[in-house]
């Protein structure tokens, strides 16, 4: 399957949210920048570029079920329209932006569940992508990553970022200082801690960060650093390459 990737959006006050639950999966434009592989698949995860159509409501569904699970997301989604919003004016309209559709392969949904109408051939586990991917400089952010509640501390984690090391090979990769289990999860995989960058996210007033004087004009939310580890190529031909597949296979 070949995907379309000529796209260019309107701005966020015009996006015609209709419009995106309706386009059919073959008429799709991923606008990426970087060549979106056609298969990136393990024996027990698929990767797929995420359309809305078929994801979005099962993905908003998954994330509902836990309200404090996205507190060390810098962005938040109070309701479904607001992820449709993201996905389209932060990750579509940016050419340097994609992200994926989890699939765990080894899970069924629910016959009667809006998840096997729309995902007949595995569970959705979380979403990951690839952000500011610059061809001339062969590199490229691995984020975000969210793995859904249900499937964290799985195979999933591990076999998604596994897929995209296998297709690109010098990825830097940041989270929130705060964020411990994805700190350690890159590390695990082979990620090298390169430093804090300070006040990279303004976030919603619904989440908690570094306080920031709203009195001095600079804002009502809080802020938020990130961590940046990254993984090179002389990483992965130095034996990382080795552990990240032996990671993947674990149970």
């Amino acid at each position: 399957m070949s995907f379309i990737n000529s796209y260019k959006g309107p701005k966020q006050s015009e996006v015609d949210i209709s419009r995106l639950l309706t386009t059919e999966p073959g008429e799709f434009d991923v606008n990426s920048s970087i060549p979106v592989p056609t298969n990136l698949e393990s024996e027990r995860v698929h990767l797929v570029p995420f359309i809305p159509s078929l994801h979005a409501e099962v993905y908003y569904e998954g994330l509902s079920k836990d309200p404090d699970f996205a507190q060390y997301l810098p962005f938040a989604f109070p309701t479904f329209e607001s992820l449709l919003l993201f996905l389209e004016s932060f990750i579509r309209q940016d050419p340097s932006s994609v992200v994926f559709a989890i699939i765990d392969k080894t899970k069924t949904p629910a016959p009667s569940s809006l998840e096997s109408k729309k995902i007949p051939n595995g569970r959705l586990a979380g979403m990951i992508g690839w952000l500011h991917g610059s061809p001339q400089n062969l590199s490229l952010e691995i984020g975000p990553v969210v793995i859904l509640p249900e499937f964290q501390r799985t195979f999933v984690s591990a076999n998604a970022i596994g897929l995209l090391l296998k297709y690109v090979l010098d990825l830097p990769h940041k989270a929130s200082p705060l964020n411990k289990p994805s700190i350690r999860a890159a590390e695990k995989m082979g990620f090298v801690k390169e430093g804090v960058s300070r006040w990279t996210w303004v976030l919603s007033e619904t989440k908690k960060g570094k306080k920031i004087d709203s009195g001095r004009g600079r804002g009502d939310g809080d802020g938020r650093d990130s961590v940046f580890l990254s993984l090179c190529w002389d990483d992965w031909e130095g034996g990382v390459r080795g552990m990240v597949l032996k990671r993947m296979e674990r149970v």
